[in-house]
């Protein structure tokens, strides 16, 4: 029992394992063929930008896509190929990708014990810090992206890893064991950062802890430190930018998606067009699903109305009796002719010219105007009905994506059982947040992974408006903290009355 007693996480972690193995085993034998790649991991459209440059990279020496133009070099910043090279380089593909996913399995079971050890830090709990341990790591709740080749396959450990190497500087009292676990974190967040951009939100997690552990010591070691470590945090990051910067000779960004040699779909045209519904907050699959067929249609020539008026049929109604129905379907016809300047280049499997055409900078112009008048004109619905409509989205579902949970067995009682539970949990993460911001005041750590986290989740529901699922996954962990702590915190203030 002593035993037990004493390994009770560690003994977690490796139900874990088994847990995740079993559930994405499962799921990988129920999905469709088309849907697996050599049965080993899912298959998904981000593949060609993950997989596809370390594999050229090892095979030509250059680290770039399939695409053509310079934007094939850059696409996705490389923290996720290099993470499957390491694989490539001991074996040959498709074995690497049997590696790889083992790697995130075992990745996701470590990052149990440091979930627990961050929780027992800021939560002071050893039955709840363990409880949030043993739900986050041997239920489905957390475990839905672990055999698909995305970030979100290791962000959500390297998130927690990052986080607990800072817990682990703070209590540490000898200088030069504190100093180490501040570099070790730094090392974890450059590679963060290079691996998903938005989550740079958390390299402010740094500066925090080291004000907090050396604010009265001499100030100009405490600068030093800063820079030391600011210059770790962000040394990857820099390299990869100045790298894109040699090859384009200008700033190309953290999301280069919209470069301006892409010749796909995703224009600077599109840009401004996605930011134009994202003012109501018009979800990605919807847009998706009527102006993909609709660039498809125009770069073969067809240009026909209907395409529109599928677009239109989609809009609110006081967007279209606001702007009226000829000038969208002017802009969506001006939007065509974009699509068929394109065409050549499409054709001749050419790369778009660098300076936009002219038709083009019409489009982006006309729908930057539209922009501007529907945050003039629908000012509140733009400012915070919107965003609160894409947290909605965000917080209030069971967090289940697996194909099991959403098609096999969806419906049985067991299944609509389980799901309403993770509903529940799931949605009380989000609003524990939310409360979080007000009661998490008196645990400094708690409240700024709080104030980091909301940041994170108002850039997500603001500025990028468009998220998916997966999106909010490595944060999840710290929101099942906050929901423990702020539960612990309520119990003790009911049970002083």
């Amino acid at each position: 029992m002593d035993f037990l007693k004493n390994n009770t996480i560690w003994i977690i972690c490796l139900f874990s394992f088994f847990s995740s193995l079993f559930y994405n085993q499962t799921n990988l034998h129920q999905l469709p063929e088309e849907l697996k790649r050599d049965h080993i991991t899912v298959i998904t459209n981000d593949d060609a930008s993950y997989l596809r440059p370390p594999e050229n990279y090892i095979q030509t020496g250059i680290w770039q896509e399939n695409s053509i133009g310079k934007q094939s070099h850059f696409v996705r910043s490389p923290g996720y190929g290099f993470f499957y090279m390491l694989f490539l380089k001991l074996v040959d593909s498709p074995q690497a990708l049997n590696f790889l996913k083992i790697t995130q399995l075992l990745l996701f079971a470590c990052s149990v014990y440091w979930l627990f050890g961050i929780a027992l830090s800021i939560i002071g709990n050893k039955k709840i810090s363990l409880l949030i341990a043993a739900v986050y790591g041997i239920t489905p709740f957390a475990i839905g992206f672990l055999s698909y080749t995305l970030t979100e396959g290791i962000t959500p450990a390297l998130v927690l890893l990052y986080i607990f190497l800072l817990v682990k500087a703070k209590q540490k009292t000898i200088p030069k064991k504190k100093i180490i676990f501040y570099f070790l974190a730094a090392l974890t967040f450059s590679y963060l950062f290079i691996l998903r951009p938005p989550l740079g939100v958390m390299g402010i997690l740094i500066p925090v802890y080291l004000l907090k552990d050396y604010w009265k010591e001499s100030f100009s070691k405490l600068i030093i430190k800063l820079a030391l470590l600011g210059s770790i945090s962000f040394s990857l990051m820099a390299i990869w930018q100045y790298r894109n910067y040699k090859i384009t000779d200008k700033y190309v960004g953290f999301h280069a998606i919209y470069y301006a040699d892409n010749n796909s779909i995703y224009r600077p045209t599109f840009r401004e067009y996605w930011n134009f519904v994202g003012g109501w907050a018009q979800e990605g699959h919807v847009t998706h699903s009527y102006m993909v067929p609709m660039w498809q249609a125009a770069i073969k020539g067809d240009t026909s109305k209907v395409y529109i008026e599928k677009a239109l049929a989609t809009f609110p109604k006081k967007v279209v009796n606001h702007f009226g129905e000829d000038r969208l379907t002017r802009v969506f016809r001006k939007y065509q002719e974009a699509t068929l300047f394109q065409k050549y280049y499409y054709k001749q499997e050419l790369p778009m010219p660098i300076e936009t055409s002219q038709i083009e900078m019409e489009v982006i112009e006309e729908f930057q105007e539209l922009t501007k008048e529907y945050k003039n004109e629908f000012w509140l619905q733009y400012h915070l009905i919107s965003p609160l409509k894409v947290f909605k989205t965000m917080a209030f579902h069971s967090n289940l994506s697996m194909f099991i949970f959403q098609h096999t067995y969806r419906g049985s009682w067991l299944m609509e059982c389980t799901r309403f539970v993770f509903y529940g949990l799931h949605s009380f993460c989000f609003l524990a947040l939310i409360i979080g911001l007000f009661f998490h005041k008196g645990n400094w750590q708690q409240h700024v992974i709080t104030l980091t986290v909301f940041s994170y989740v108002f850039y997500l529901c603001y500025f990028q408006r468009g998220i998916e699922e997966r999106y909010t996954l490595p944060i999840l962990p710290l929101l099942m903290i906050g929901l423990g702590d702020l539960i612990l915190k309520l119990k003790e203030r009911l049970s002083r009355r």
